[in-house]
């Protein structure tokens, strides 16, 4: 029983060891819809580089909501990443935000795994999927015009035909 709950402090004491300090995340603009203006949200990235979706204004942005522990996630990444490589000439901006997970070791882990160079951000609290109404399954994509419109919301895992079909709009 004493081993028992040694490993388990030793667990918690590595888990806590391996966030980050303080992920400050905030959200403004109310809840996202289509042909509404995206909420804005500032994060950071899983390297501390902090992010706010404004300073994407001008330029497509395809926000993902995935998690480590989400098959269709991991499915639906390596797409992801080839549209990023070919969107990059007009300006595509690709977020992969991490929905309710502060490990970083686990979270470079999967995007190696995965084999994604785009900009990975946290949600620790879930408080930017809850704007744009991430409440029930992942992944779930959202396309936004480089007006900062909301063009397109994909539930579920994208196919490359919805992909196409909804990036040539905002490109």
């Amino acid at each position: 029983m004493l081993l028992l709950a040694f490993a388990v402090i030793v667990l918690v004491g590595v888990e806590l060891l391996s966030r980050p300090a303080s992920i400050n995340v905030t959200v403004q603009g109310g809840r996202a819809s289509v042909g509404a203006l995206a909420p804005d949200f500032t994060t950071q990235t899983i390297d501390g580089t902090p992010v706010h979706l404004r300073q994407y204004r001008g330029k497509p942005v395809l926000l993902n909501f995935w998690a480590t522990w989400c098959a269709p996630c991991q499915q639906e990444m390596p797409l992801l990443q080839r549209a990023s490589d070919i969107g990059h000439a007009p300006g595509l901006v690709v977020l992969a935000v991490n929905y309710q997970e502060t490990n970083p070791t686990s979270i470079k882990a999967f995007l190696r795994k995965v084999d994604v160079h785009f900009p990975a951000v946290y949600d620790p609290a879930g408080q930017i999927a809850a704007e744009y109404g991430v409440n029930v399954g992942l992944p779930v994509s959202i396309f936004i015009d480089r007006s900062g419109k909301v063009s397109f919301i994909q539930l579920g895992q994208m196919t490359n035909a919805i992909l196409q079909q909804h990036l040539q709009p905002i490109l």
